[in-house]
Order: structure tokens, then C-alpha cells, then sequence
């Protein structure tokens, strides 16, 4: 512990500003695909206003297990924003379409481009890694089929749940059909969005590849801080990249513990023994914890300033 605490007292700051600053970034540019998307459905919002539903997104992201509170959270802001809730949830479904092809995408190029990495991982380590690459390349696929193939994929998931029901793992079919209904539904939005403007999946890929590698910025940051410059950037991206493949599927929230675990194994060859525990406390405050606590108290002040807005438009509605 005492090694740990002199490791990060002799931290150079202008690096660790940088990493944070990394994450300020980090938050912007989901803004900026929030406003995009909602853009192209005819929405004018404030930048300010869309930092606010991307700052709630990774709040209630970090709090719930597997993220699953992120997006109903940003879509109920929106709401108070004046925005409805069907163009919220549209904006959230093409956010998180982007976002895993770049996860993906990273992860494979991570692969191809830094093979050590996955084979200094351990075994557990790797059995996550392929786990959580199996989970999002087939969620990945899924959706993108949805938006491509709507009719097809929306017979298969009707099949599949008719045949839960005969296995009794569907308790009540008719509430899962009528899920499944409201799904298509904004998926066939969705494919007739991008339809009618073929630049949009470029812009939202473009802007989802540079929010993705900003986060995986935060452990060269961290290694720059340190006093360490052998690595350049790519190696630090890719380690990085792969631990949350590895961890990001899990339903933890905010991958807690999990992620710490992971990191201490899969950076070890780039730190080394002595700093890696220094290293992973770093990166984890700077790309998680202060984070969380800085976006936790905008959405606390977002949510009390805009309580009284919302009162008024349901008296006028």
C-alpha cells in the first residue's frame, strides 16, 4: 500500500489533467451523437442540453447492471427537454447500434493489430474476453439486422418466443409479443431514418469510433504520468479495449471489481508488477469514479432545475 500511495504521489499532473480532460471529451461527443441523432429527426437542442442526457447516460449507466439504466434515464430527460419520448428512444437505440460496432470494431482491430495482449491474459481473463466479444458481436449482428432485414428477424423472434413458452421460460406471451411489437416498431424507424439520410450512420460510426478510443485513451494517460515512454498510444488503446470486452457484458454495475481484477492482469507486461496497482487506481478514478461523481451531481442539480418545467408543460399539455 505504501509503494502504491508513493507511486501516485510522484504522478505527474499536467498527464493526469489530460486524462481527465480525456473523459470531459469523452462525455461531449456522446452529446454530440445525442444531437445529431435527435437532429435528424428534425429536433434543434441545445449542446448544453444534450451534455446534461449524456451526463445522466453515464451516471445510471455506472449505478445499474450491464448499463441497462443509462438510456431510459437520458430518454426521461429528454422528455422534461421537451422532446418525445419515441424520438428519444430512437436517438438511444442509434447511440447504442454505433457504439457496439465500434466496441467491436476496437476489439477486433486490438486482436489483429496487438495479439500478445489477449495471450498474456490468463485463462480467465480470456474466457471473459471471449465471452463478452461473442455477446456483442451477436447483439451487434442482431440489431443491424433488425434495421436491415426487420421482417425476417421479427418472424425468428417470434419463433423463439413461442418455443419459450412451450419450455416455460416465457411466462406471460402475450406481454412478451407485445414487447416485442413495440421494438420492431422503433427499429422500423430507425431503418427509415438512416434510409432517408445515408450520411447519418456514417456521422454516428465516425463519432462513436472517436468516443470509444478517448476512453481507451485514459491508461496511456496514466502511463505517461507515471514516468513511462517506451509504449506509444496504440498498445495502451488495445490493452484497454480488450479489458472491457472482457468486463463490459458482465452484469455488474459499472463493472465493478471486475474491471479493477482485469486491469491489474492485462496491464501488468506495460506497468510492470511494481505500478500496475498504482496504474489501475489511476485510470479507474479518472475514467470511472470521478467521473461518476461529477456526472451524478449535474444530474442532480439537471433534475431539480427542471422539475418545476415539467410540472408546467403537464398543466398546459
Amino acid at each position: 500500500a505504501a509503494q502504491v500511495w508513493a507511486a501516485m504521489k510522484l504522478a505527474h499532473w499536467p498527464w493526469l489533467a489530460l486524462g481527465g480532460g480525456v473523459m470531459v471529451a469523452y462525455t461531449a461527443t456522446e452529446a454530440l451523437v445525442i444531437r445529431v441523432s435527435l437532429g435528424a429527426m428534425g429536433h434543434r437542442p441545445r449542446y448544453r442540453h444534450c451534455c446534461e442526457f449524456a451526463c445522466a447516460g453515464f451516471y445510471f449507466s455506472s449505478v445499474t447492471p450491464s448499463a441497462t439504466g443509462g438510456q431510459p434515464a437520458e430518454v426521461f430527460y429528454m422528455t422534461r427537454r421537451g422532446i418525445s419520448a419515441a424520438h428519444g428512444a430512437l436517438a438511444m437505440l442509434l447511440f447504442t447500434i454505433f457504439h457496439q460496432v465500434a466496441s467491436v470494431i476496437y476489439g477486433l482491430a486490438a486482436w489483429v493489430m496487438a495479439p500478445q495482449v489477449p495471450a498474456s491474459l490468463g485463462t480467465g481473463l480470456g474466457v471473459l474476453l471471449g465471452y463478452g466479444l461473442t455477446t456483442l458481436l451477436l447483439l451487434t449482428v442482431g440489431m443491424v439486422a433488425l434495421l436491415i432485414y426487420p421482417k425476417p428477424v421479427e418472424h425468428l423472434c417470434r419463433g423463439c418466443l413461442r418455443l419459450g413458452a412451450k419450455l416455460h421460460l416465457v411466462k406471460d406471451l402475450d406481454r412478451a409479443q407485445a414487447g416485442l411489437k413495440g421494438q420492431m416498431e422503433e427499429y422500423a424507424r430507425g431503418a427509415e431514418l438512416i434510409k432517408g439520410q445515408p450520411l447519418l450512420p456514417v456521422k454516428l460510426l465516425v463519432l462513436a469510433l472517436v468516443q470509444q478510443g478517448l476512453r481507451f485513451l485514459v491508461p496511456w494517460a496514466v502511463y505517461r504520468a507515471l514516468g513511462l515512454g517506451a509504449l506509444g498510444p496504440d498498445q495502451l488503446v488495445a490493452t484497454q479495449a480488450l479489458v472491457y470486452l472482457a468486463v463490459g457484458c458482465l452484469p455488474i454495475p459499472g463493472a465493478v471489481g471486475a474491471s479493477e481484477a482485469a486491469f491489474l492482469t492485462a496491464f501488468q507486461s506495460q506497468f510492470g508488477p511494481a505500478l500496475t496497482p498504482a496504474a489501475m487506481l489511476l485510470t479507474r478514478g479518472l475514467s470511472f469514479y470521478l467521473p461518476l461523481l461529477v456526472t451524478g451531481a449535474v444530474t442532480a442539480v439537471v433534475h431539480m432545475s427542471t422539475r418545476e418545467q415539467k410540472i408546467s408543460c403537464s398543466k398546459t399539455s
